[in-house]
């Protein structure tokens, strides 16, 4: 392994995709400053069709700062072991032809040519960290700040102000249903998880997210399989136990959050739970070293593209039958506490929730619940709502499929509490409605997806199990 140039690691993603047309294609996200195309690799089965329904993306990035390339050259790397084993492993083949995988070596380019290789510190252009323009590209995403504005102004422009980098990469975020992703840098060794930026100025605080239970478990996931990570590393940029809130690392280790990342900007912003990989102890090492980090993240990142095969996965409907764009999935956990963050529906429909497994099914602790809203308050005034539907997500059976049907149950602004009895017969039809069109919906799913045994289908019980699963009042709406 060596650490190429651009122009040959662009000719690398070309050669892959075409030695493996059916599993890889590159693609340009956009260019940089100096008007290098970013370039990535897309890696599923049948990858120049469109994607099948329901089948997760996931994607890795490396060196927004241009002196930390290790993160380079190993996700082309992976690109070249996913797609060389594809017919020799048979784990291997199962990830691919289930996952659609994105994988772009470089967001800063320019940064990377200015870079000198055996510097193992450094910050700013000189030292090629920073793009062309001068900008650290991990500081120039939305904000939490953008966000609080953007929810008040469906007007307000995000990318206004952005470097063309940074301006590619929330464009590729927005039009993609992304479900996990992973940034890689170099300069320690260790796993962050948002959020980066600090509540409180000068704070020394973790900054933790609704979901941290998952980013800890993806954290954690990510260190039990890298050798030195968990306490073993020598380098003095570490944690005890191998990963950190980033809020909390950045303020201890280098004078400061790190407001404007990218993975805050994807929790904030969209579906997407985002960590940080840091690779090695020296942004930029000789070429030998290499071998050496490629051996320690393999297997972590392998499990990392089979993390997203786990929680609730489905399609959400409108009361017209069509899929329904911007629905929020609600999700009630085992201990019966609603979680903190939604997702929304993608413009298929489709929408993905990573939630834990529990390990036993007959106490309760693998038992979510989960719901579809839509408030169409601006057009028509109407409030949507599917039915309240209760689903396992055990380690014997990771992942629940659930398309969710919504319907009209009230008017914005106005409190509606209807009797059980007056919707029975509406639930009632729309149950066999749901019947009716359960073959045609399934029909639409891969025949990947179909085969994958670990699917779960709710069973809406019979009539006298109606009034369980009649929609929540309206609490549960806001």
């Amino acid at each position: 392994m060596n650490i190429r140039t651009t122009e040959e690691l662009h000719d690398k993603i070309q050669y892959l995709g075409s030695q493996h047309p059916n599993l890889a294609v590159p693609f340009v996200l956009g260019t940089s400053v100096k008007g290098t195309p970013l370039m990535g690799i897309r890696i599923t089965r049948n990858v120049r069709a469109p994607r099948d329904l329901l089948k997760p993306m996931v994607r890795l990035v490396a060196n927004m700062h241009g002196n930390e390339p290790v993160g380079r050259e190993i996700i082309v790397h992976l690109a070249y072991h996913l797609l060389s084993l594809y017919d020799k492993d048979e784990n291997i083949k199962q990830i691919v032809d289930t996952t659609d995988i994105s994988l772009v070596p470089t967001i800063n380019p320019d940064g990377f040519e200015r870079a000198k290789a055996g510097q193992c510190s450094g910050s700013g252009k000189q030292a090629g960290a920073y793009n062309e323009n001068d900008v650290d590209l991990n500081k120039d995403f939305p904000t939490l700040e953008d966000w609080y504005r953007f929810q008040e102004d469906l007007d307000y422009n995000v990318y206004q102000g952005r470097q063309p980098e940074t301006e590619a990469m929330i464009h590729w975020s927005a039009t993609n249903p992304f479900v996990l992703s992973a940034n890689m840098g170099d300069g320690a060794v260790l796993v962050t998880y948002p959020f980066d930026f600090e509540e409180a100025e000068k704070s020394i605080e973790e900054n933790e997210t609704e979901d941290k239970d998952l980013f800890v478990h993806l954290a954690q996931s990510y260190v039990d399989r890298h050798p030195t990570m968990n306490n073993n590393t020598k380098c003095f940029r570490r944690s005890d136990r191998g990963y950190d809130n980033g809020a909390w690392w950045y303020s201890r280790n280098v004078g400061g959050s790190r407001g404007g990342s990218l993975k805050d900007f994807s929790y904030l912003f969209t579906n997407n739970l985002e960590i940080s990989l840091e690779m090695s102890c020296c942004k930029y090492p000789g070429r030998y070293f290499l071998i050496r980090e490629w051996e320690n993240n393999k297997f972590s990142l392998i499990n990392f593209l089979q993390q997203v095969h786990q929680g609730i996965k489905g399609v959400v409907f409108g009361p017209d039958g069509n899929p329904a764009e911007g629905a929020d999935i609600v999700v009630w956990n085992p201990d019966g506490s609603r979680r903190g963050k939604n997702v929304t529906s993608f413009s298929t429909g489709e929408y993905w929730k990573f939630v834990l497994p529990g390990k036993r099914v007959n106490t309760g602790e693998s038992t979510y619940r989960i719901q579809a809203f839509y408030d169409d308050c601006e057009v028509t005034g109407r409030r949507y709502a599917s039915l309240q539907h209760k689903l396992l997500v055990s380690e014997r059976n990771p992942l629940a499929v659930q398309n969710m049907y919504m319907r009209h149950v009230g008017f914005c602004g106005v409190e509606q509490r209807r009797d059980n009895q007056d919707v029975l017969p509406e639930i009632q039809t729309l149950i066999q409605n749901q019947i009716n069109t359960q073959a045609d919906t399934r029909k639409q799913l891969s025949e990947v997806e179909q085969a994958e045994s670990d699917f779960y289908y709710q069973d809406y019980g019979t009539d006298e199990t109606l009034e369980d699963i009649i929609f929540q009042n309206d609490e549960d709406f806001s």
